[in-house]
């Protein structure tokens, strides 16, 4: 192992030995194998998806590090021809495809048959360092890292966007404030689209229009349509929280033959009344789903979210609303899993200084 500075012989990591049993601890550095990296992790976001994985669900299998929205500084390499990468930055897609499979001959990593991926099926980035492949490095200059950490919802957000082609100057409806609607939102924007987002709670409509966004008050949806749409509805809809009633409100918020991308990751079985269901028939809805990102050599949403986020990087560090560092993970998820507080994006800020260096 090559590195460009001190390296520890053990780190700090938030540890998920069984559900709803996170720890912080100790564990030794990993070992760099051939086309792998040292990333010194700098920050990491905290996932809804990570929510389910600590208290719910559970990881695939126990203990693993959670965690897979980082950045960091690349501190070791494997070997001389790769010396070039060390003190680089990059945030890291998390996907690690077979490489075997027709979708990854395809490109499609996102739909590869047997893939790992970082803070769910092997160790992420809730820890100080993180053994990573180059072939998963997004490398960035003239960015924060707490705003590349963003980098993975944005990837997933403009491959979203980009799911349905949409004329430009349309109206879209994005149903969801959490960090993926507004991401939505803002590309969608910077697309020269005519954007509204819709949202019940008076604090989020009052954020989402300091971030310049028209709101729909979802409480009152039926009036919303008549006085903003003309009762016509969206032609273009995302659906960016997952769930019943949001669904139900897609639907009932569409236009004659509009097209609807869900979004939103369920927690539970979906149902739809059978007078709901007759909507997409009648009014010949198209329901388009979307999973991930591309990384791909010609379609590569991470490429092209990079790019718009270093032009726009205040707006991005808008959504940070929490930041702690990972001893203080009680209290991140205590903020998260509370509904009467309003936070946006949590984000752990790791601090690599703790630990003497050997």
């Amino acid at each position: 192992m090559i590195s460009n500075k001190p390296i520890p012989e053990k780190m700090k990591v938030l540890n998920l030995k069984a559900i709803g049993d996170l720890v912080y601890e100790e564990k030794e550095i990993p070992k760099l194998k051939e086309n792998e990296v040292l990333l010194q992790i700098k920050c990491c976001g905290i996932c809804s998806s990570d929510i389910e994985r600590v208290f719910i669900n559970g990881t695939y299998h126990f203990p693993t590090i959670p965690g897979h929205e980082f950045s960091g500084e690349i501190v070791a390499v494997y070997n001389e021809e790769d010396k070039y990468l060390l003190g680089q930055s990059a945030s890291v897609f998390p996907l690690l495809p077979c490489n075997n499979c027709q979708a990854c001959n395809d490109e499609e990593y996102a739909q590869c048959s047997n893939y790992n991926y970082f803070g769910s099926r092997c160790d992420g980035g809730f820890s100080e360092y993180l053994a990573v492949p180059k072939w998963n490095l997004v490398l960035f200059e003239g960015l924060d890292y707490d705003a590349a950490a963003l980098c993975e919802p944005a990837a997933v957000s403009l491959h979203a966007l980009n799911r349905i082609n949409i004329p430009k100057g349309e109206k879209i409806f994005v149903l969801g404030t959490g960090t993926i609607g507004l991401l939505i939102s803002m590309f969608a924007k910077s697309k020269g689209f005519d954007v509204y987002i819709g949202a019940r709670r008076k604090e989020s409509i009052k954020y989402v229009e300091s971030l310049g966004f028209k709101t729909i008050n979802t409480n009152n949806l039926a009036e919303e349509l008549k006085n903003k749409t003309n009762n016509e509805g969206f032609k273009y809809i995302f659906e960016a929280i997952g769930g019943n009633q949001v669904l139900e409100q897609a639907i009932l918020s569409s236009a004659n033959f509009a097209k609807i991308v869900v979004v939103g990751n369920p927690k539970d079985n979906l149902q739809l009344e059978k007078n709901i269901y007759w909507k997409i028939l009648r009014k010949q809805l198209t329901v388009v789903g979307t999973w991930n990102s591309s990384y791909g050599k010609v379609v590569n949403d991470w490429k092209e979210a990079l790019e718009f986020m270093k032009e726009n990087s205040v707006l991005f560090k808008q959504l940070i609303t929490n930041k702690y560092p990972l001893e203080k993970y009680d209290e991140a998820f205590n903020l998260l899993r509370d509904k009467s507080k309003f936070k946006i994006k949590v984000m752990f800020e790791i601090n690599t200084h703790t630990i003497s260096s050997t």
